[in-house]
């Protein structure tokens, strides 16, 4: 077993100093206290590359002088990348790619796409987290546009009759990618007055929901930005330590709070639609974005062996395997 020495991403969302898991856990001699410490990479990605730390070497470099160690599926090199995150605001509202998806954005803007790779990721929390993540059933959609009727001036009556928990689920596929698509591509004059209205509508309530707090919260953050809506249309829910959930492509999320592991496919490829100073791609992800709505989609685990729990998702790059070392 080689010890790594591992790529510290320092993101303005990260968690300062040694409030979060990703600076405990980095090894470093000295943690900033008023440094954002947000990511912790380990493997191959040529954005963050690990090296091995007793010989000084990348850890690619390694496995090219010993091939062997990665075993058959892995002979081409890893084909996954593990981290650890640390979460002390919001993330950008994102989507990531297909391959074939990845391979064509990649050609066309090769520095805002790096990779010609998708990124499934799988989510486990360590500490509670807090996320954004796939589109609400439609009543809930239903009832909180009704609840934030403000931004039906945008959506308009015709789209509004149009989606109803009466239709198929193809019919109201269609229908929200219309309704989420004219809001994310609205004007940003006109989505400030929205919001406006909305946050001093709110303000003046004496009890709030979550959703209301999470509007506040997030305009505390990002003021007058698109993805202050997210809540509105996306599952906002905690995972508790050691639950999952798993992301394909094209599916819409934003963290935002608490400390996890992350395995995703050897891949940094991000299309980004609000909350977030980075690059935005909104006509991208709303035109591929699934548009299937659900409760929180929680990833169960198995039990694999004694001490042993399997997180095995639908892709061929990785399945995650958590060890309690006091039970094995």
């Amino acid at each position: 077993m080689q010890r790594l020495e591992c790529t510290i991403q320092k993101y303005k969302w990260g968690k300062k100093g040694l409030n979060g898991l990703v600076a405990q856990l980095s090894g470093l001699i000295k943690v900033e206290e008023d440094e954002s410490y947000a990511e912790l990479w380990m493997g191959t990605h040529k954005n963050g590359p690990s090296k091995i730390k007793n010989e000084g070497i990348l850890l690619s470099e390694y496995f090219e002088k010993n091939p062997k160690v990665l075993g058959e599926h892995e002979k081409n090199g890893l084909n996954f990348l593990f981290k650890v995150l640390s979460v002390g605001s919001s993330l950008s509202v994102q989507s990531h790619p297909t391959k074939e998806q990845a391979i064509y954005l990649h050609s066309k803007d090769p520095k805002n796409y790096p990779d010609d790779n998708h990124k499934p990721e799988l989510a486990i929390a360590l500490t509670e987290f807090e996320l954004l993540c796939g589109f609400r059933k439609p009543e809930e959609i239903l009832s909180n546009i009704k609840l934030n009727k403000e931004i039906e001036e945008i959506i308009g009556e015709e789209e509004m009759k149009k989606f109803s928990i009466k239709n198929d689920e193809e019919e109201n596929k269609n229908s929200l990618k219309i309704i989420f698509t004219k809001i994310w591509t609205a004007p940003e004059e006109k989505i400030k007055q929205i919001l406006n209205k909305i946050l001093e509508r709110i303000s003046k309530k004496e009890e709030k929901t979550n959703i209301d707090n999470l509007i506040i919260r997030l305009n505390n953050q990002f003021p007058e930005d698109i993805g202050i809506l997210a809540p509105l249309f996306l599952n906002f829910f905690t995972l508790k330590p050691g639950e999952a959930t798993f992301l394909g492509p094209n599916e819409p999320h934003a963290y935002l709070f608490g400390d996890c592991v992350e395995c995703m496919a050897l891949s940094d490829n991000t299309i980004r639609a609000g909350l977030t100073p980075k690059f935005k791609d909104v006509q991208t992800l709303c035109e591929n974005l699934t548009y299937k709505m659900s409760g929180p989609p929680i990833f169960e685990s198995k039990k694999f062996a004694n001490g042993i729990v399997e997180y095995s998702p639908p892709v061929e790059e990785f399945v995650v395997h958590k060890l309690d070392v006091r039970k094995t």
